[in-house]
């Protein structure tokens, strides 16, 4: 057995590789410490039950597929909405997958989803406003991207490098527009 003194992020990190690669049936004390070669005890050494651990897996998520993601463009002078887009659209998309499909099934996983569109949906949109989109065109246009980028990350139909640099090219052009495209009819 390897050593016994891990601390909860070590537990949490290892809940969010076994969620990826096997779902979350695979988020039980008994698979993750054998994951983890220590013994089942260690596991209620650092959360009160399986519950306790899934609150952590999930808010580990939110940390690592949003909260970073924002402090980080914070911190940016550059293109932030084009930078957001391609730091989404680049990777996490085997966790996003699994947290989502968690969230079918689970009342906490959906919550915690639920809680974290809102937040990038409002994030987008400010950045939106900021770019000079009116208000009520920016909500919408946010809800469109988070959607896209949804949609991207739930497909299995994957793209080249190349056309994922076009496709957030194109995507960031349009929202960006002030004037909505015209459908012809």
């Amino acid at each position: 057995m390897a050593d016994n003194r891990l601390g909860p992020e070590e537990w949490v990190r290892a809940g969010l590789k076994a969620l990826a690669k096997s779902g979350a049936s695979a988020l039980k004390a008994d698979s993750v410490a054998n994951s983890l070669g220590v013994s089942r005890g260690s596991f209620y050494w650092h959360f009160a039950d399986v519950s306790a651990f899934h609150a952590a897996v999930l808010q580990r998520w939110r940390k690592v597929m949003l909260e970073n993601i924002i402090e980080e463009l914070e911190g940016s002078a550059e293109d932030r909405l084009e930078i957001l887009m391609y730091r989404a659209f680049a990777g996490g998309s085997e966790i996003e997958r699994a947290v989502r499909a968690w969230a079918t099934t689970d009342g906490q996983a959906r919550a915690a989803v639920d809680a974290v569109d809102v937040e990038r949906i409002r994030y987008l949109r400010r950045l939106l406003i900021e770019a000079g989109i009116p208000r009520n065109a920016a909500d919408a246009r946010a809800r469109i991207m988070n959607w896209c980028y949804l949609g991207f990350t739930l497909s299995s139909n994957k793209l080249d490098q190349d056309s994922v640099k076009n496709v957030i090219r194109d995507l960031t052009q349009l929202a960006r527009s002030l004037t909505a495209p015209r459908v012809k009819t």
